[in-house]
C-alpha cells in the first residue's frame, strides 16, 4: 500500500512515510526476535542455576555420608579393639574373637562398597547432565563443565589433562 501511494502522490512526505512504513515490517521483525532470544537465555539461565542448586543438595548429601562413614568406620575400629582387650582379660577362646573380628572386617567392606555405589552413582549423574546437547556425544565445552562439577564433590580431585584426553569426544555411553 505505501508503494501505491508513493507511485500515486509523488510528494516528498509520501515517499519518506512509504519507505520508513516499508522499513518497520522488518524492524518489528528484528525486535521479536531479540526478545525471543533474550525469553531463550533466560530459560537457559534458569536450567542451569536447577542443575547447580540439584548438583550443591547432591554434594551436601554426599558430604555427610562421607562423616557418617567415617564416624562409624572409627566406632568399629574402637569395638575391634574393645573386643581385642575383652578377649584377652577373660581368656575368651582365640576363635571366638577371629570372627567377631571378620564380622567386623565384613560390615566395614558393606560400607565402603555402598560408599563407592554412591559416589558412583554421583559420578554417572555428574556425566549424564553434563551432555548439555543431549547427543551422547562429550565435547569440550561439556567435559569443562563435567571438570568442575567432580571437583566440587567434596575430597574429588581431578587431573584436567588426563581427564580432558580421556573424555573429549567419546560418548556417554563409552565412559
Amino acid at each position: 500500500t505505501s508503494l501505491a501511494a508513493i507511485i500515486i502522490n509523488q510528494s516528498a512526505v509520501v515517499i519518506l512515510a512509504g519507505i520508513f512504513s516499508s522499513a518497520m515490517g522488518p524492524y518489528a521483525y528484528y525486535q521479536q526476535t531479540r526478545l525471543t532470544d533474550i525469553k531463550a537465555l533466560q530459560d537457559t539461565h534458569e536450567a542451569v542455576q536447577e542443575e547447580v542448586d540439584r548438583l550443591h543438595a547432591s554434594n551436601e548429601r554426599l558430604g555427610k555420608n562421607v562423616n557418617e562413614l567415617t564416624a562409624t568406620v572409627d566406632r568399629l575400629e574402637e569395638v575391634e579393639q574393645a573386643l581385642d582387650t575383652i578377649s584377652k582379660t577373660q581368656g575368651k577362646s582365640v576363635n571366638q574373637f577371629a570372627e567377631q573380628v571378620e564380622k567386623n572386617k565384613s560390615i566395614l567392606k558393606t560400607m565402603q562398597a555402598n560408599l563407592k555405589g554412591t559416589v558412583l552413582q554421583n559420578l554417572l549423574s555428574i556425566v549424564m547432565s553434563s551432555d548439555a546437547d543431549k547427543d551422547n556425544i562429550v565435547d569440550a565445552e561439556e567435559v569443562d563443565t563435567m571438570i568442575r562439577r567432580i571437583e566440587g564433590i567434596s575430597g574429588v580431585e581431578v587431573h584436567d589433562d588426563r581427564f580432558r584426553k580421556a573424555f573429549s569426544g567419546n560418548s556417554v555411553g563409552s565412559l
